[in-house]
């Protein structure tokens, strides 16, 4: 029995471990580890004994930490572990008959201003990484910050939540934003893309439950960027267009935003390429559970004919039930 493959899922609740007491009622546990946005997990009990709808029943805001780990799940022997992280209850489902609870929590420290709060400020000669840095500090959250620190003369947050904000100013930028265990994190898109892949799925030798790729003709890839700004030496304003790697034939796409120099046009307009072109080949998996497949990794996939390639890993859905699966949501990488 203890060589048999099991996943067991551990939960904290306002720093009580109720794992056994949550056993007999969970329907089914999820995290969606997601790109640019906030992780989130969703819990659904059955409660035909009446318990989680009054006194159990978790109150808005409260934590609950998660952890997923599997034992003898590629070998006998091995013990492996996903830390979910620490989430904030936001929202409290009853429904029935028969009677069952769904309580879903977010990332986010909202009750610390995060989420809701907006604010109107701005910050001078200063850094993305201070920024950052800024705002990890005002929403309770410690920074990771894994992208070029680039520099502003001067950057306004007007009526926006600290959330929103750095989001905006870091998308310019190529640059993306999540909340995750505590955490805000800025990571360089690019840069993730072009880490070597975790694992190749190849057609036929893997356990795939179900795959799903498209490429779309809905958005035409972009096959230049035209960005102007003023150039203060010159005194007059300048045009710079960068021409989009591996795109032979396309239309041309025109930045409508305020750039002050020809490096900050260069910048934003290679981040405007990826952001414009980078869904247009997308697929999905669906898996045996993998605590490994987590967001913001890249994997490679053979045996899909055209759609063979690598692909980043822009979320992951780990669901625990009758059985532990792993969905993953994936793009094609762009090669700039």
């Amino acid at each position: 029995m203890s060589n048999t493959r099991r996943v067991e899922l551990i939960v904290h609740y306002l720093g009580q471990n109720i794992s056994q007491d949550l056993k007999p009622y969970l329907s089914q546990f999820s995290y969606t580890d997601n790109e640019g946005k906030s992780d989130d997990i969703q819990i659904t009990l059955q409660d035909r004994d009446k318990k989680w709808q009054d006194p159990w029943l978790p109150r808005k805001g409260d934590t609950i930490t998660a952890k997923i780990r599997t034992h003898n799940w590629s070998k006998e022997g091995e013990v492996s572990q996903l830390d979910c992280g620490t989430f904030h209850v936001d929202d409290i489902g009853f429904k029935g008959p028969p009677d069952a609870i769904t309580i879903k929590a977010l990332s986010i420290p909202f009750n610390k201003g995060g989420k809701s709060s907006k604010k109107t400020r701005a910050w001078e000669n200063v850094g993305l990484a201070t920024i950052a840095s800024d705002i990890a500090t005002t929403t309770g959250l410690s920074l990771i910050f894994d992208a070029p620190n680039h520099f502003y003369d001067r950057v306004d947050q007007s009526r926006e939540t600290d959330l929103a904000f750095i989001k905006r100013l870091a998308k310019k930028e190529g640059i993306s934003v999540k909340v995750t265990k505590e955490q805000l994190v800025l990571y360089d898109e690019f840069t993730y893309e072009s880490k070597s892949s975790i694992r190749t799925f190849t057609r036929g030798e893997q356990a795939i439950a179900s795959y799903d790729f498209k490429e779309t003709a809905a958005e035409e890839q972009y096959q230049k960027v035209e960005v102007r700004y003023f150039d203060d030496t010159k005194k007059k304003e300048l045009k710079y267009t960068y021409d989009v790697p591996g795109i032979e034939k396309g239309p041309t796409y025109k930045v409508n935003k305020r750039v002050k120099n020809l490096g900050e046009a260069m910048r934003w307009a290679k981040a405007e390429a990826r952001r414009k072109n980078k869904g247009a080949k997308t697929g999905k998996l669906s898996l045996m559970g993998d605590v490994e497949l987590v967001q913001g990794l890249t994997i490679q996939i053979k045996g899909f004919g055209a759609f063979d390639g690598k692909y980043f890993i822009k979320s992951s859905a780990h669901r625990v039930g009758n059985k532990y699966t792993t969905d993953i949501d994936l793009r094609e990488v762009l090669g700039y």
